[in-house]
């Protein structure tokens, strides 16, 4: 049986929940090692790459706005596996999808299929698809703590195949709901072969009890695949969300990924993509919505490895009632990246004086001939249209939630597909703006 094993310079780098000696009871119990599957055989490595990692501290750069001390690292217990094949509650969106994944609490279950679909537990995933690319080449250049740590703890992992050429009608729903105190690790790999097209769906809920989600996400998009992930963080008020999303999109590929932030006490999120082959595109969005004290970190990677490239980013953010939100976004062009044209907008509304919204766009080039522009924007509503309506007879509170949400349907309407997932946004976002 194999056992993990660590330094004692290391420890000071691993929090109390997930060290060594939780590393260990994952060995025993037949999840790391060569005697495990191909998935757990894989977690060793990443242990010990987020072993190496040195932990974050308010001074790191990435974590300057949003010190750890938020986040509760190592505050909150690692939820057990869960059990997959349990029959579990439905939901009215589920008619909206061909394929739908529940995990609740530590029961899952997965209900649908659909031609040349596979949606399996990583456990039960073909071993030729995790060798190739689970912690594969989708991947930030320089390995980051919370991927590690969920690489090696994950506790709920999920593998979503797409044959060559399969056009999914409707598309596939990943339901999370976590009803007691504990950390969940989600692990979520997409796999979309060539020509292939269908958009995934994942929403995250929990109770009053305090929790705390650290999730991964890898996805790959092989020549001429149309790949689309919408992401809605819907969590209880005292959830805390840490993310890290990454793709790769190879020739004339297309990668839209959406991330919504609205419920939860913090969430940190990073978002990359490489578009890694001539003809690639990628298109990032996301909306956060931070009201009283909600601290909502977002911080996004379009990365053009390959010429004729493009990529399109926006982010748009509202805060109010002690609400603080952060943006960081870079563009990077590697060298030989000719042709490249890559937009990255941030886009923000500060509703009172107590509130606060940072935006930090930037680029790293190292190529020309290629386009790349970055902007961001900060106020709040515009009075003289607010006066507008209500000349118009349109009461004040009632005029600034039109402005506040056609301000936000550029994302709403633009980018997600589904229209239970706009009605749900639009009912948020008015309740935060009533209350």
């Amino acid at each position: 049986m194999t056992t993990a094993t660590t330094t004692t310079t290391l420890e000071t780098s691993v929090y109390p929940s997930f060290d060594a000696d939780a590393f260990a009871a994952l060995a025993a119990a037949g999840h790391v090692g060569p005697d495990a599957d191909t998935a757990g055989a894989k977690r060793q490595a990443a242990f010990d790459a987020y072993c190496a990692i040195d932990a974050p501290t308010a001074t790191t750069e990435e974590y300057r706005r949003t010190p750890p001390r938020l986040l509760k690292l190592g505050e909150f217990e690692r939820l057990p596996d869960v059990e997959w094949g349990c029959r579990t509650d439905t939901h009215d969106w589920d008619d909206a999808f061909d394929i739908v994944v529940t995990v609740n609490g530590h029961r899952a279950g997965i209900s649908g299929t659909a031609p040349g679909v596979s949606v399996t537990p990583l456990a039960e995933t073909d071993a030729g698809i995790l060798a190739e690319y689970l912690n594969g080449a989708a991947s930030p250049e320089v390995p980051r703590k919370m991927r590690e740590l969920n690489n090696a703890f994950w506790n709920v992992g999920l593998c979503v195949h797409v044959a060559k050429g399969v056009k999914l009608e409707r598309g596939i729903l990943v339901r999370y709901h976590v009803p007691a105190a504990g950390a969940l690790l989600p692990r979520l790999l997409v796999v979309a072969e060539e020509n292939s097209e269908f958009t995934m769906a994942e929403v995250f809920s929990s109770g009053d009890e305090p929790v705390q989600c650290i999730s991964n996400r890898e996805l790959y998009a092989a020549a001429g695949a149309n790949v689309r992930l919408v992401s809605l963080q819907d969590w209880g008020e005292k959830a805390i969300h840490i993310g890290e999303d990454w793709a790769l999109a190879k020739r004339d590929a297309t990668v839209n990924i959406c991330t919504l932030t609205l419920g939860g006490k913090t969430s940190k999120m990073a978002t990359g993509c490489d578009v890694c082959e001539p003809g690639a595109n990628a298109y990032m969005g996301g909306l956060y919505f931070a009201r009283g004290r909600q601290h909502f970190d977002q911080m996004t990677l379009q990365r053009h490895s390959a010429p004729n490239t493009y990529s399109n980013m926006l982010y748009k953010g509202a805060a109010k009632k002690k609400g603080y939100s952060v943006y960081q976004g870079i563009i990077q062009a590697t060298h030989g990246s000719i042709g490249v044209d890559a937009y990255q907008t941030n886009n923000n509304l500060i509703l009172d004086n107590d509130s606060r919204a940072d935006s930090l766009p930037g680029l790293i080039i190292n190529a020309d001939e290629l386009a790349c522009s970055h902007g961001a924007t900060m106020g709040n509503l515009d009075e003289e249209q607010v006066y507008y309506l209500r000349s118009r007879g349109i009461d004040e509170l009632t005029a600034r939630k039109m402005m506040v949400i056609g301000f936000f349907d550029e994302i709403v309407e633009e980018r997600i597909p589904y229209e239970p997932i706009r009605d749900h946004l639009h009912d948020v976002i008015e309740r935060k703006l009533a209350e």
